[in-house]
């Protein structure tokens, strides 16, 4: 092994502890004379660019109290013998056993060695050095000051680390659980945050921005902020784009993160220099969020391929009923459209959307006589055309996937009505599952402006007037209000996925 990889310099490590006036060293012993020396000998001694800040004991009971108030006392000088003998040594026993403190330097200085024998303390007791006062010239307790500081200085860089990988870890968990983009970019900013933040005294102000890159341009994942050109975006990010790799400088960095379907850059700008600590754990990090970027595209592709079998058995159905093949997508997005409006999360809306094309799927149990009979049906045909709902919620109850279970819900109550009056099981207002009154609605608004085997397209009006009669009746009253106060928005739909009548003509 090269030799040089164990030389570490003072200042290649990160200072910790700015908020502080600077090394907390704690003097205790019964002697003021002892403090006063001390303090004095020490009095412009630095260490890392920092000053000394003395706390005094004079007792072991005052030390134990101050060391409980004070957990990051950097160095204890100790005296053995105060109230007792072996005061100093319950001290140490306090600190190592009691407090769980093993990053504190332990000095023990003593005027009567024979009271401690150097060789008993240091095998049995939990000390870092073992002093005869008469011996600590004033060079050498300088000496002794900057030993102790500098190791506790590595143990507590040590200990960084650690916490650091820890946050690296748990932040990991807390990204791979979002499913979602944006999702997954707020959860991956709060991490980030959370990471760079691991000692409060180190950063401050954090300000995180996410851009999607798209033809050049670097879109905003999270609002607030306007998209940029990239040639306009600030140097580090061009650099990050040219170079294909996060890049770190002074205060601020932009992590790098892409795959084949997204291309991420996270900027983050902060109010201190960063550390080799603190990039080496952010970019540790930048490779979990890949991996989980990596995850969420499979996601989606999982999605899209599931959302486009679902709306190839929707048209089946249709195109079997000669009817609509845009139809199931109008309806779906509707669907989507009255989930946000009622307020639900998009995830919820999203997975609701998707089910919404299965609506009909049990019309491929009923007899083409009946489905494809241009005039109205007898009574005994209507009995059998009504059992499609069922038909529907039985092939699809039995999956154990939650799209299929929305599915089944949505085609066994989309014909039930508000007032009980519905198939197949004349349920009655909120005793309907919400999904079948929403999907309910958002059917019959567009097979009654859609040409269909049996009719022509409704005119606007006359669809709007039926609705507004059925408010109560056939539809959740909630449910046409909200049609109403956002037509706009389910016109524009209708407006950008219109359809040509498939019908025999």
């Amino acid at each position: 092994m090269d030799d040089q990889i164990l030389i570490i310099d003072d200042d290649d490590l990160p200072l910790l502890d700015n908020q502080q006036a600077g090394w907390k060293v704690m003097i205790v012993d019964d002697e003021p004379e002892v403090h006063r020396i001390t303090k004095i000998t020490l009095s412009k001694f630095e260490f890392d660019n920092k000053p000394i800040e003395f706390l005094h004991a004079y007792s072991a009971a005052q030390a134990k109290e101050l060391l409980a108030q004070t957990p990051d006392v950097a160095l204890l000088l100790l005296d053995v013998v105060m109230e007792v003998d072996h005061a100093g040594l319950d001290v140490v026993k306090f600190v190592r056993e009691d407090l769980q403190n093993k990053m504190v330097r332990i000095v023990l200085r003593t005027g009567q060695p024979g009271q401690a024998p150097e060789d008993d303390v240091v095998t049995n007791y939990d000390i870092n050095d073992y002093k005869d006062k008469t011996e600590l010239t004033s060079q050498k307790l300088r000496t002794l000051l900057r030993a102790s500081l500098r190791s506790y200085r590595d143990i507590r860089t040590l200990e960084s680390n650690r916490q650091g990988l820890e946050k690296v870890i748990e932040a990991s968990k807390g990204i791979f659980e979002k499913r979602s983009l944006r999702q997954f970019v707020e959860g991956a900013q709060e991490q980030l945050d959370a990471l760079i933040n691991q000692e409060e005294s180190q950063i401050y102000d954090v300000k995180q921005f996410t851009y999607e890159v798209r033809d050049q341009i670097l879109e905003p994942l999270l609002p607030g902020h306007p998209s940029v050109r990239l040639v306009d975006a600030p140097l580090i990010l061009r650099q990050a784009m040219a170079n294909r790799a996060t890049v770190y400088d002074g205060n601020q960095m932009v992590l790098y993160c892409q795959n084949p379907r997204h291309h991420l850059l996270f900027h983050i700008e902060t109010t201190r220099h960063l550390s080799q600590m603190d990039t080496g754990l952010l970019s540790l990090f930048t490779e979990n969020i890949i991996v989980a970027l990596e995850n969420i595209r499979l996601n989606e592709v999982i999605a899209d391929n599931q959302r486009e079998i679902i709306y190839r058995i929707g048209e089946l159905v249709e195109t079997r009923s000669k009817e609509s093949g845009l139809h199931v997508k109008r309806v779906a997005l509707y669907t989507e459209l009255f989930c946000l409006l009622l307020g639900m999360s998009e995830e919820q809306s999203e997975l609701i959307k998707r089910a919404s094309p299965l609506h009909d799927i049990g019309k491929v149990g009923i007899p083409d006589a009946i489905l494809h009979k241009p005039g109205k049906l007898t009574p005994e045909e209507w009995e059998i055309m009504k059992t499609h709902a069922q038909l529907g919620q039985d092939m699809l109850s039995g999956s154990d996937l939650a799209l299929f279970q929305i599915g089944a819900t949505i085609a066994g109550n989309h014909h039930e009505k508000w007032n009980g009056s519905g198939y197949p099981r004349g349920l009655k207002g909120d005793s309907i599952p919400l999904e079948g009154r929403v999907v309910a609605l958002a059917d019959v608004f567009d097979a009654l402006g859609s040409d269909r085997c049996y009719k022509k397209a409704w005119p606007l009006d006359k669809v709007l007037a039926l609705i507004e009669e059925e408010k109560g009746q056939h539809f959740d009253p909630q449910l046409v209000d909200l049609m109403l106060a956002n037509l706009d928005k389910f016109l524009k739909i209708r407006d950008q996925h219109k359809d040509i009548y498939v019908g025999d003509h």
